[in-house]
């Protein structure tokens, strides 16, 4: 692996812990603030919307010097962040204007993903994207299990504006070692001075947005991702019922310790990816979901709070797994020229259904009880298993580096026209 590449993977480290740390502590604070669900229903809703429309970004992305998107979004992140202690200190803070903050910095954490996933095929080669992306998700599930674990406990011993202090600067390092990589531009692309690339942005932006849509809709990937649509609309739920769910468990550690449990398992299933790429697609995700909604539903109905986090960490295994091979499959497929609309398209479709959940959810939790948002998300993963089953295009889907066809039927169908 490039030297530049470790500089990205470090990058991504120091940001996911900062996120790590940042949304246990925020969401609590959300919490603590005004003990309402629905109040963290709404922060979820506003954290998870700007992913849900990443898609338009997208042709900025393809055309943007990443290099830059990637800098400036963590300054915004460090101003935003640190601004939530120095409100505190200076009785600025409510829970208003701590809502306004959280949907700021998820906005500017917007653009650093596809960013970040477009740049990697640059700087890595296309033998070793699989390890790359693996990699990728270690650095950011990885932090996640060990952090979000630790900031619940932080919190418990230290105030939370001061666990935000301190994890603000974690951005500014991750702004800086994002300024050391080096990549090669695209070889049809052209490098024109500002104010004629805003110019090209605004003038083709609709074109390259229909093209990114276009390029995915005669392909199998609008039908993978309808399942899960259905899916993180019930995990949305699930994630802001936590903090009340948690805190009937035992208090703000057990919060933590859910969230790090959940990461953990997405981490094992990323490891666990480059030993099952050559598992046919279709019986592992029926196989897996299957399992894991059985094994949530378990985890959220059992009495022993212990027990209960090490389920939910098993269950969330088939996650990690899906999500390293199918952007493997989408990165070694995908012209280099769209993959930012093309990835950018993805995830929104992908998330598009969490802000809602995150809405439901709080209103679910406050009314009947946090118990029921848990149960629903297991719902969901069994709903994944079933609509694979029944979809016999899904259900026959090979190995990821057998299954090209999922795009470049699309390319075969342009260079047709």
């Amino acid at each position: 692996m490039k030297q530049d590449f470790w500089y990205l993977v470090s990058g991504r480290l120091f940001s996911n812990i900062g996120d790590s740390l940042y949304s246990v502590a925020a969401m609590w604070l959300i919490f603590e603030l005004t003990g309402n669900s629905v109040f963290t229903g709404i922060a979820g809703f506003l954290t998870m919307l700007p992913s849900g429309l990443q898609f338009l970004i997208g042709p900025y992305i393809d055309r943007a010097d990443l290099k830059k998107v990637l800098v400036v979004s963590q300054l915004i992140q460090f101003a935003l962040i640190i601004s939530i202690p120095l409100f505190y200190h200076y009785n600025f803070l409510n829970v208003y204007s701590l809502l306004v903050i959280m949907f700021s910095a998820s906005c500017a954490s917007a653009f650093a993903y596809p960013a970040q996933m477009s740049l990697l095929p640059r700087i890595v080669s296309k033998n070793s994207m699989t390890r790359a992306n693996s990699l990728m998700a270690l650095a950011y599930q990885g932090t996640d299990i060990l952090f979000m674990a630790i900031s619940g406990v932080l919190i418990t011993i230290t105030a939370t504006h001061v666990v935000l202090f301190y994890n603000s600067f974690l951005f500014l390092v991750t702004s800086i070692l994002f300024t050391m990589i080096r990549f090669k531009k695209m070889s049809n692309h052209e490098d024109p001075n500002p104010n004629e690339k805003i110019y090209t942005i605004i003038k083709n932006y609709y074109s390259e947005l229909t093209e990114g849509f276009n390029y995915i809709k005669n392909s199998l990937i609008p039908q993978i991702l309808l399942g899960s649509i259905i899916a993180n609309f019930l995990i949305g739920a699930f994630i802001v019922s936590l903090p009340s769910y948690a805190n009937d468990r035992g208090g703000v550690e057990f919060y933590g310790y859910y969230l790090a449990a959940f990461s953990a398992g997405s981490l094992v299933g990323s490891l666990l990816a480059l030993l099952l790429k050559e598992v046919r697609i279709g019986r592992l995700t029926i196989v897996g979901f299957l399992f894991s909604g059985l094994v949530w539903l378990i985890s959220g109905l059992i009495n022993n709070p212990i027990i209960s986090v090490i389920l939910l960490g098993l269950a969330s295994i088939i996650m990690g797994i899906t999500n390293v091979i199918f952007m493997t499959l989408i990165q070694n497929s995908v012209e280099e020229g769209i993959l930012g609309r093309v990835i950018s398209l993805i995830v929104s479709l992908t998330v598009v259904a969490t802000p809602l959940g995150n809405l439901v959810g709080g209103f679910v939790s406050e009314w009947f009880g946090s118990i029921y948002a848990f149960i629903g998300a297991g719902v969901g993963l069994i709903y994944v298993s079933l609509y694979w089953l029944f979809n016999p295009n899904l259900r026959r889907i090979s190995t990821a580096s057998e299954s090209a066809h999922l795009v470049t039927r699309v390319k075969l169908k342009k260079n047709m026209n």
